[in-house]
């Protein structure tokens, strides 16, 4: 089984290959997300479902390719759901 690539990785095989590179800016601002969210990400860092949909998805486009969660190390947030502090 191969083991997954980060998506700094990926972006960096990509790049070294491309006329024109792919920077994590270009990155972010297509994806619709947060510089900091998408550096987050390529470094393996946990980042939120919706932003890892949104950066893969504008990745595949400006690649060409087909990735997906299961290709890309990928760390998600945990979701945080209120306490209930209801009295019953």
């Amino acid at each position: 089984m191969e083991e997954k690539r980060t998506l700094m990785k990926l972006r960096r095989d990509y790049n070294e290959r491309a006329e024109i590179p792919i920077t994590s800016q270009r990155l972010a601002e297509v994806a619709g997300v947060a510089l900091a969210d998408e550096f987050l990400m390529e470094l393996g860092r946990p980042v939120s479902a919706e932003v890892a949909r949104r950066v893969i998805k504008t990745f595949n486009a400006l690649t060409g390719q087909h990735y997906t969660f299961a290709d890309i190390e990928v760390s998600l947030k945990k979701l945080r759901f209120p306490r209930d502090t209801a009295t019953t």
